[in-house]
């Protein structure tokens, strides 16, 4: 037989050696994610999480990242972190919608409560005080300022309750609730695709006298921190000072499926010299 024949039949059985491969190490994945996704047994969502992981599924990748968020995160609940020169922590970690079938219970339960926030069917009261806690602000005074909504609406009914508790049990913060004016409609930033490059339109001005006062951001999820940024600034050219910013949530950052895949596997060649 030929050299050039020999070659073309062992590279043609090469190929299709790669190819069986590559359809059962997908078969594999598709199986132990199915089998990650409807046992409700945690050993078992990691364990079966892991091997879709290592068969290349990159939902599975995901799946993985939401069940170790506080491992891929940089930043993680009450823990308070600086940000453009500001005191920024924030309640927990916020999965958006399309997440939603990844999560487990107490993930969904967060995330509930979060939209019940920020319907204002809910003024959450412990969010502002484990996060007053966390940023230690003592006993110094200081003005609440509530982020802009996209509508007047929007804003009365997510941030009036939380206004109420505040201007009744903390005599040391000032209430900047009525400090502006809401005007016409905006699109939310964090709903809005490539919104990391996004320019904020403004529906709002500040109208009230904050010249000479330190200010406490509230808000509901900090996603990029690009409308953080913007209202910053808008407050520091009226004269006050932005020391701090709250948050419910804050939006988890998925990082490449290519890094999940890189710490599970390390872990698991880690285990088997350590086992």
């Amino acid at each position: 037989m030929e050299p050039r024949l020999l070659f073309l039949i062992l590279f043609c059985l090469i190929i299709g050696l790669l190819h069986v491969i590559a359809f059962w190490r997908r078969k594999a994945g598709e199986t132990a994610y199915a089998a990650a996704r409807n046992t409700r047994r945690e050993y078992e969502r990691e364990y079966y999480c892991r091997m879709a992981v290592m068969a290349g599924h990159k939902e599975a990748c995901r799946m993985y990242c939401i069940m170790h968020s506080d491992f891929f995160e940089d930043q993680h609940p009450l823990k308070p972190y600086k940000f453009k020169g500001m005191n920024v922590t924030f309640f927990g970690h916020y999965y958006p919608s399309r997440f939603g079938e990844l999560l487990d219970i107490e993930q969904r339960r967060f995330c509930e409560e979060l939209y019940s926030f920020k319907d204002g069917k809910n003024d959450r009261q412990n969010f502002f005080r484990l996060c007053m806690e966390a940023i230690k602000t003592g006993k110094k005074t200081y003005h609440v300022m509530f982020m802009p909504c996209s509508s007047h609406e929007k804003y009365v009914c997510r941030f009036r309750q939380l206004d109420k508790y505040i201007t009744s049990y903390y005599p040391n913060l000032t209430s900047g609730f009525g400090d502006i004016d809401l005007y016409g409609y905006r699109e939310s930033l964090h709903k809005a695709k490539g919104n990391e490059n996004r320019k904020l339109s403004r529906n709002y001005r500040i109208t009230g006298n904050i010249s000479g006062k330190e200010v406490i951001i509230i808000d509901d999820v900090l996603t990029t921190g690009q409308s953080l940024n913007d209202y910053r600034r808008e407050i520091e050219s009226c004269g006050g000072k932005v020391t701090a910013a709250l948050f419910y949530g804050k939006t988890v950052e998925m990082p490449h499926p290519f890094i999940v895949k890189i710490v599970v596997w390390s872990s698991h060649i880690g285990r088997l010299f350590t086992d």
